[in-house]
């Protein structure tokens, strides 16, 4: 299931692309601090009124004659279908003395990475494809 408790939209950091950040099980708020960010998991769905034209069509199979069907509006609601397939993107991993989780990212590694720079509640290594960049130190340690 790929099902996401929090997609953050993380904006683009300078000269870095954003994109969003799945956290499957609500992990990130413990690594960093996500106020700053919007949250689409939390928004629900999006009300959207569609019109249909005016047509005509059978009123069963092989029928020899056909019915008129008014203009009408049709009320849909969309956003709220969970994709049953893999997420976007590729997984970064965050990782402290004491906790590993994984997240999914559409969002370029420099972005992430500068974003939890001045975000970080813990120090906190990330890796991208396996690979360990620089420690992390929380974000109040490294201002004071």
């Amino acid at each position: 299931m790929a099902a996401s408790k929090h997609v953050y939209v993380l904006p683009d950091q300078t000269v870095y692309r954003g994109g969003k950040i799945y956290d499957r099980f609500g992990n990130l708020e413990y690594f960093a601090d996500t106020s700053g960010l919007s949250d689409e998991a939390a928004s629900g769905g999006t009300d959207l009124v569609s019109e249909v034209k005016a047509h005509t069509r059978l009123p069963y199979m092989n029928s020899k004659s056909s019915i008129s069907i008014p203009k009408h509006d049709r009320n849909v609601m969309t956003g709220v279908r969970q994709s049953k397939g893999a997420l976007p993107g590729v997984v970064f991993t965050l990782k402290t003395a004491l906790e590993k989780r994984d997240f999914t990212t559409t969002a370029s590694s420099s972005a992430v990475y500068g974003w939890l720079k001045t975000t970080a509640k813990i120090d906190v290594t990330m890796y991208w494809d396996g690979t360990p960049y620089d420690p992390i130190t929380a974000a109040s340690e490294a201002a004071g």
